[in-house]
């Protein structure tokens, strides 16, 4: 479908040059779009992109833009015009191109400080047509913005964090897919160019990137309507029909700091959609499937919230007001009564806990054909999503289409009585079932998985209302109004392992902070049933600090003797020793999710081992250590910000040790698998 070309256009002799500046000055005209300049050559086609950031060269050149149109074979690209119209208001340009089949793209450029927008439409008069795939930004050539290096990255973004996916990031060698926006930086320096999509209602999205030569990138393409095996999707993207066709819109900037960059795209994509607010502070608690899993009973829950409460809340362990989360998981309704839920929350009541509970709304596990409880005319067939008329399955359970009045009746008899018995806080899991790609929807006025997605979650918020916190677990990035909260990882315990696992998430995606309330996590778990209770109390340390330094801190243990899963008597100890330090504990009220240091990885998937967070009265630094050998080295002072200050108390939190100032930084020292957490007092 795509025509990439490899070829750099360099000007390698003088009569190159000469003809290339002739050219320009003949048919090219600057527009100025704030930092941006836009130059438009009429007779080629031809469009470079300038930012005063730069210089006087182009940053992005040969930039067109094409979509399929009605299932074509080669796309409609701009650079087919017969006929270019360009106007500019302010900050705005519009390249009306029409194509010789009278097919009129229609590209917008917008500046809005240092980013700039840019979008396509598509139309023809008197006409219907369909695409799945739209490029409103198609880059033949990226200038080389950084010097050569192998530490040069581009980012990978996955689309959703389930079946233990990664973040990734690449040297500029290869070509690279990444959904909804990446990065391409210098890991020396973390200069870098941001590209990303602000609208989520009807495509998903990504970023294709091709690069050579560790600073070469040779095509960058936004596009939207692209779907793989990452997307879990099992046919193509979905059709768009209209009488005018419509991209999503993509913001694109350049920045001195990568991760600037990342958290200035996410503050772009709450502008154009805010995100949730929650007033009562950021979780603090404990849910179930860690540990006791399919074993949860009433007895066991109380007895975890009475130990937490006796032993953990006095020394910190809770969020605002002392409140905790005691939220019952996946078997909650197979091992608990009705009954017994309204005990369940009269307790949380009483005892300063929400009640939370674990919700399911696109997922059906009964994976065969049976009635829906209370639904007259359908059964579970009719609601399942189906691809070549054939049930799709996810992770052993079918898709359900959100758009079908089944699927909604049941959100709304299942949301009704958690409102009745008083549910503050929902674990929704399995949630990317409701985006994956279909033969057809039961709205027929849906045509892609993102739209009906949308149409789901918008119904889950109007249902949850103001008084539950929504926490989406196996989910997409992407929309992301819909909830409070969103695992970054799927499924972590406590092993290293699985500690290094979790901050691969928070390495290359604590920005998300910027778009959710709270990052989760995960549940922290010190004893996992099948790790045979043999953790190291540095594991414990280094996945106790994870969590801390994520955002959301909710415990996974089993601390109850009436259930019999897991080690209750390690897990109580251990707590008693980890759990209670008021320091620490401290950290999930005040801060919001810690950012890379550096964040430059030599391993694709690896984990950055220094994280920072700044708050009115203190700069936080976290160091894991997930190797078997200890792990030292210098923190220079500059890089968290003080540039003139040295300052003069650091206090490492676990150990209650003063770290050595030596010159412009301090010296850390890690022991193999463990963590340190510094303190440094503004």
């Amino acid at each position: 479908m795509m025509n990439h070309s490899n070829t750099r256009p360099f000007c390698t002799t003088i009569a190159t040059m000469i003809f290339l500046v002739v050219t320009t000055a003949c048919h090219a005209r600057n527009y100025t779009l704030g930092m941006w300049t836009i130059s438009v050559d009429k007779a080629s086609k031809k469009v470079d992109i300038y930012s005063t950031e730069y210089g006087d060269t182009p940053l992005f050149e040969n930039v067109s833009a094409q979509l399929w149109i009605d299932k074509s074979e080669k796309p409609h690209t701009s650079l087919q015009a017969k006929k270019l119209t360009i106007s500019q208001t302010g900050n705005s340009l519009t390249l009306r191109s029409t194509l010789p089949d009278n097919t009129i793209l229609i590209q917008e450029y917008i500046a809005d400080g240092q980013l700039l927008e840019v979008s396509l439409a598509a139309t023809r008069k008197g006409a219907i047509i369909s695409t799945n795939r739209m490029e409103p930004f198609h880059a033949q050539h990226v200038n080389d913005f950084m010097a050569s290096s192998p530490d040069n990255r581009m980012l990978r973004i996955p689309w959703d964090n389930d079946a233990w996916v990664k973040f990734e990031q690449y040297p500029l060698t290869r070509k690279m897919d990444s959904f909804n926006v990446t990065a391409l930086f210098s890991g020396s320096d973390g200069n870098g160019i941001i590209i990303g999509a602000i609208d989520h209602d009807t495509w998903k999205n990504a970023i294709h990137v091709e690069a050579t030569d560790d600073q070469h990138v040779d095509n960058l393409i936004a596009i939207s309507g692209f779907t793989s095996r990452l997307s879990r999707d099992r046919r193509c993207h979905g059709f768009v029909t209209s009488d005018t066709l419509r991209s999503s819109r993509f913001v694109v900037c350049m920045t001195s700091d990568w991760r600037d960059g990342m958290e200035q795209y996410a503050a772009q994509c709450q502008k154009v959609t805010p995100g949730r607010k929650w007033s009562k502070g950021v979780p603090v608690g404990w849910n179930s499937w860690g540990v006791m899993q399919n074993k949860i009973t009433l007895r066991g829950v109380l007895d975890v919230a009475d130990f937490m409460s006796e032993y953990l809340r006095p020394a910190g362990f809770a969020g605002n007001d002392g409140l905790m989360v005691l939220s019952l998981d996946s078997w909650w309704s197979d091992n608990i009564s009705e009954s017994q839920i309204r005990e369940f929350v009269d307790y949380c009541h009483k005892n300063n806990f929400m009640p939370g509970l674990y919700f399911t709304p696109f997922a059906d596990f009964a994976t065969w054909d049976h009635p829906l409880r209370g639904i007259e005319g359908f059964t579970s067939k009719d609601i399942w999503l189906k691809v070549d008329d054939k049930p799709l399955t996810l992770d052993g359970a079918y898709a359900l289409d959100p758009t079908h009045p089944a699927t909604q009746t049941m959100m709304r008899q299942k949301m009704k009585k958690f409102h009745q018995w008083g549910i503050e806080y929902l674990k929704c899991d399995f949630m990317s079932h409701g985006a994956l790609e279909a033969d057809r929807w039961y709205n027929n006025e849906v045509t892609t998985g993102m739209q009906a997605y949308n149409i789901g979650m918008r119904l889950l918020r109007h249902l949850a209302g103001e008084d539950i916190f929504i926490d989406l677990s196996i989910s997409p990035l992407f929309p992301y109004q819909y909830a409070h909260g969103r695992r970054i990882c799927c499924d972590t315990f406590s092993r290293i392992d699985e500690t290094r696992y979790a901050m691969n998430a928070l390495t290359m995606g604590w920005w998300l902070n910027g778009l959710y309330f709270a990052n989760d996590p995960d549940h922290i778990v010190l004893h996992k049933h099948d790790a045979k209770g043999e953790e190291t109390i540095g594991e414990n340390r280094a996945r106790i600090t994870s969590g801390v330094i994520t955002g959301m801190y909710l415990l996974g243990d089993n601390f109850s003797d009436n259930v019999e899963r897991g080690f209750p008597q390690k897990s109580r100890e251990r707590a008693l020793k980890l759990l209670t330090d008021t320091d620490i504990n401290e950290i999930p009220r005040t801060c919001k999710s810690f950012r890379p240091v550096n964040g430059s990885l030599r391993d694709n998937d690896g984990a950055a081992n220094l994280f920072s967070c700044e708050t009115e009265k203190y700069i936080y630094v976290a160091a894991i250590n997930y190797s078997e050998e200890t792990m030292e080295g210098n923190i220079d002072f500059s890089v968290l910000g003080l540039k003139d200050i040295v300052p003069t108390a650091i206090r490492e939190l676990w150990t209650k040790e003063s770290a050595a100032i030596s010159g412009r930084g301090f010296r850390y020292n890690v022991p193999a698998k463990d963590a340190r957490v510094f303190r440094i007092t503004k």
